[in-house]
């Protein structure tokens, strides 16, 4: 009896001495700041790209965290971000799913989608209308809604938030499903607007336990203290119906010969058009996953010129002295308008409507001797990259004369930081600048923005703060929105005429 216990307790010394053995032999992780036994490192609730920002002070600009049982790797170096990322890309592919996204169903989308196979045709899907010479294709629906975009700043100045989103829908929505807005209550955007909302809930990092304690997903959804069980359930029920709604709207009209161009409709006439589920979804999130930046970027437009009217003017002038007075600019004068250009390079630095984005290795790497393992959440900070006191000269100033005045590479130039690194890169950058820059451009040469008055006519300034969340906007604000001249006012109406 004695000597098969003894037996088994060798057995146990030898497997825990091996394992040890195995664990001092593995590459130490990246340094960072040290956390608590068991609880690892405690991280704010709100805005905690600053203070990841600030830990590279002491850190450098990668290093780890953990959380729990959860390590992290932390980006704060958009050359350290491509280094890694792109130099082994099909390493880091993978998106880590918050578990709020799992149960809302909204990992369904090119978005999160982990299965190689699918989300190579979802990406071949976004080909059919988000590369440059597909997207020349729908310029004039992208002129059109940016016309009625003026014409609804003309007539009501004071619903800005409601028109942008009007227009960046109206353009989105038109690509993905040849679908077009009706009026400023359309139902169908109103539904898409209340899923971009729960996905932005669902999507912020760490807002949920169940996101750092995965197994209270599995626990009835009828327990105490299952409240978020029951709202993942909900938003998943109203992200199906909407991409439910989009679809019958295209096969029915495609059905029909009625169908205008759109992704689902080139999707429905080619040889991916079986794949219903993957079609549905990919158009879907050409919304929900576009629309939301535009509308944070061009809210952050009009929130910047209000507190820098230095800048507004001098982006008005190089318009007037290169487009004149006769018509209205449009995107082809993009490589005439360096000032303009450099506005935007300037508002994409400032205020990334993305703060940060996590990627994960899908098995363990060692990266300049130090390990990644496998499941490892690796956040990509952007807002600490655009915002780096070593690459830009008072990074907290809005001052786009600095793209005038210097070579930018690709580690500091935001429109090749904001969109992300790798197999990973939005799919909707050429869409997005050719947006945003029209509306930009549009916008200054019509419209004089700057900061209201109250009734006793003292100025109401705005704050300049942020939301919180995985995709931020700009705390409600007021602004006075004037046409700057009858002849402005006559290119504006007509455009629509």
């Amino acid at each position: 009896m004695i000597l098969p216990l003894l037996c088994i307790v060798l057995f146990v010394i030898s497997a825990w001495s091996l394992s040890v053995r195995a664990y001092r032999a593995r590459p130490p992780r990246f340094p960072g700041p040290k956390g608590l036994p068991l609880i690892g490192n405690i991280l704010p609730s709100r805005r905690r790209w600053l203070t990841l920002a600030a830990y590279s002070e002491k850190y450098g600009p990668m290093y780890s965290l953990r959380v729990l049982r959860k390590h992290m790797l932390v980006l704060n170096s958009a050359a350290e971000a491509r280094e890694l990322l792109e130099g082994k890309s099909n390493l880091y592919i993978i998106r880590p799913i918050p578990q709020m996204v799992l149960l809302a169903g909204m990992d369904r989308g090119v978005l999160f989608e982990g299965d190689p196979l699918r989300l190579r045709k979802s990406r071949k899907l976004l080909h059919l209308v988000l590369q440059p010479r597909e997207l020349r294709r729908f310029n004039p629906i992208l002129v059109e809604r940016n016309n009625v975009f003026l014409n609804d700043l003309l007539r009501t100045p004071d619903k800005l938030v409601a028109h942008i989103r009007k227009l960046s829908a109206g353009i989105t929505l038109s690509m993905s499903h040849g679908y077009e807005v009706k009026g400023d209550h359309d139902p169908y955007v109103e539904m898409a607007d209340i899923t971009v909302q729960n996905f932005a809930q669902a999507n912020s990092s760490g807002r949920f336990l169940v996101d750092w304690i995965p197994f209270l997903a599995k626990l009835p959804a009828f327990l105490p203290g299952m409240g978020f069980k029951r709202l993942g359930l909900s938003w998943r029920q109203q992200y199906t119906d909407l991409a439910e709604k989009g679809q019958e709207y295209a096969e029915s009209n495609f059905a029909m010969g009625t169908a205008k161009p759109s992704l689902t409709s080139a999707a429905l006439d080619s040889d991916l058009k079986d794949e219903r589920d993957i079609i549905m979804f990919t158009a879907t999130q050409v919304y929900t996953g576009g629309a939301d930046t535009s509308t944070s970027t061009l809210s952050s437009f009009f929130l910047m010129m209000m507190m820098h009217p230095d800048v507004q003017r001098r982006a008005q002038q190089e318009i007037d002295e290169v487009i004149g007075n006769e018509r209205l600019p449009e995107y082809a004068d993009r490589p005439r308008l360096p000032y303009v250009e450099a506005l935007l390079k300037e508002l994409l630095r400032c205020c990334p409507p993305i703060p940060a984005v996590a990627r994960t290795p899908g098995e363990d790497d060692v990266h300049r001797g130090y390990l990644v393992s496998k499941g490892t959440i690796v956040i990509v900070n952007f807002w600490a990259m655009l915002h780096d006191k070593s690459r830009y000269d008072e990074p907290d100033e809005f001052r786009p004369e600095r793209w005038l005045s210097r070579d930018a590479d690709d580690n500091t130039d935001p429109l090749e930081v904001t969109f992300g690194f790798g197999r990973r890169v939005c799919p909707g950058r050429h869409l997005a600048e050719s947006l945003l820059f029209t509306a930009i451009v549009t916008t200054l040469a019509a419209f004089n923005i700057a900061i209201p008055r109250d009734e006793q006519g003292e100025l109401v300034n705005a704050t300049g703060e942020y939301s919180d969340g995985g995709m931020i906007f700009p705390l409600p604000f007021k602004c006075d929105i004037r046409v700057r001249s009858e002849r402005a006012k006559e290119l504006v109406t007509s455009s629509v005429a």
